[in-house]
C-alpha cells in the first residue's frame, strides 16, 4: 500500500519538527514538505500535490483559512486537514465550509492526529468529537467529569435539572456514547476539565 504523502504548514519551527518526527515514525505516511506561512503552504501543495496537508489557522502572510481556497485551485485532489490551538467549532465550520477535511486540536494525542491524516486521506471528514460541542456543553461535560450531579450541575450554571439532562443527552448523541457510564469516563478521560 503506497503512503499517504503529507505536507506539514505552520509557522513554528518545532511545532513542524514534532510533527514531522511523529509521521515518519509511521509506516504508512511520508512527509514530502514542510510549509512555514500561508504562501508557501500553497506553492508546495501546488508543486508537491500531496495527499494530505496539515495547515495551522494562525500563520503569517495568508491565514490557514484564506489558504484553503489557494490550495484547493492549486492541487484540487489534495485533501486539506487544519490543525490548530483553538477548538472553537466556528473555525472547524468555517474550514470544511471553504473545502477542507476538518480540524485537529494540537492539544490531541499523536494517535489521533495520524486517525485523522488516515481519515482525510480517505476522503472523511474530520471532526474531533470535542470540537462541535458548544460552551455550554463544555462546561455540563467537565461538571460530568468532576462527577457533579444533574442537580449539582444545574445548581452551578444556574439552569433546570430538565436543561442539564438535555445537555448529557446531547453530548451522548454527539461523542457517539451510549450510556450515562462511558459519558463520565470520556468526561474524566478529557482534559477539558482544570481540576
Amino acid at each position: 500500500m503506497p503512503s499517504v504523502r503529507v505536507v506539514i504548514a505552520d509557522d513554528h519551527p518545532l511545532v513542524r519538527a514534532g510533527i514531522g518526527q511523529l509521521l515518519a515514525s509511521h509506516s504508512q505516511i511520508e512527509v514530502v514538505g514542510t510549509a512555514e506561512n500561508g504562501i508557501e503552504a500553497v506553492e508546495a501543495a501546488g508543486d508537491l500535490l500531496p495527499d494530505v496537508i496539515l495547515l495551522d489557522i494562525a500563520m503569517p502572510d495568508i491565514s490557514g483559512l484564506q489558504a484553503i481556497p489557494r490550495i484547493r485551485d492549486a492541487s484540487p485532489t489534495t485533501r486539506i486537514l487544519v490543525i490548530s490551538m483553538y477548538d472553537d467549532p466556528e473555525y472547524a465550520q468555517e474550514a470544511v465550509r471553504l473545502g477542507a477535511c476538518g480540524l485537529v486540536s494540537k492539544a490531541g494525542s499523536s494517535e489521533e492526529l495520524i486517525a485523522a491524516i488516515m481519515a482525510a486521506h480517505r476522503g472523511e471528514e474530520v471532526l474531533q468529537k470535542e470540537i462541535p460541542l458548544s460552551p455550554r456543553e463544555r462546561e455540563v461535560l467537565s461538571l460530568v467529569g468532576r462527577g457533579r450531579t444533574n442537580a449539582e450541575i444545574a445548581s452551578l450554571l444556574a439552569i433546570r435539572v430538565k436543561t442539564v439532562e438535555h445537555h448529557r443527552q446531547r453530548l451522548m448523541n454527539k461523542l457517539d456514547i451510549h450510556t450515562e457510564a462511558g459519558l463520565v469516563a470520556h468526561a474524566r478521560r478529557s482534559n477539558m476539565n482544570p481540576c
